[in-house]
């Protein structure tokens, strides 16, 4: 494995002497290298700890599913932690935008989050079933922006000196 310095300003938490493209440079690099660490374990620990415990398994008559093939043919993914955007909006739009061109995949776009994709579409399956359940519609559940929902702020101090005056 290599040996990855991180930045002063990742290290330290603070970027506040360095620019704003300076600053997400440095977060970006650093994000790569950790990336490329999480590859490397994958191969070199995690793969050889899975097929040995699937070398033990399979020597318990019936705790694995019959008709599977080779313990080394079955397909695995490993899912580590996400790294969040500094601009979670921006994001979310260059995400459907990729999604929408075919430039991406649910599965792809879950794992940046370090989630399972599957796992997720089975969830948001059981939430809209049981919002149909209900008689809500989609749009009744979702959360409104604050500056749609809230009143105007009342002055009352203005209110107050316009009516002394």
């Amino acid at each position: 494995m290599h040996v990855f310095r991180s930045p002063f300003n990742v290290a330290a938490g603070n970027s506040s002497g360095y620019n704003y493209a300076s600053g997400r440079l440095d977060h970006q690099t650093y994000f790569k290298a950790i990336r490329v660490d999480q590859a490397h374990l994958e191969c070199v620990v995690l793969d050889r700890i899975l097929a040995a415990w699937l070398d033990e398994a399979a020597l318990i008559p019936g705790f694995l599913p019959a008709g599977l093939g080779l313990i080394g043919d079955w397909p695995h993914q490993w899912f580590w932690d996400g790294q969040e955007h500094v601009d979670p909006a921006k994001e979310a739009s260059a995400q459907a935008t990729r999604l929408a061109n075919h430039t991406t995949t649910l599965a792809h776009e879950y794992a940046r989050q370090g989630r399972d994709w599957e796992e997720a579409l089975r969830q948001r399956a059981k939430e809209i079933a049981l919002m149909q359940e209900l008689g809500l519609t989609p749009a009744q559940t979702q959360p409104t922006p604050a500056d749609q929902n809230e009143e105007e702020p009342v002055d009352d101090q203005g209110e107050l000196e316009e009516q002394a005056a």
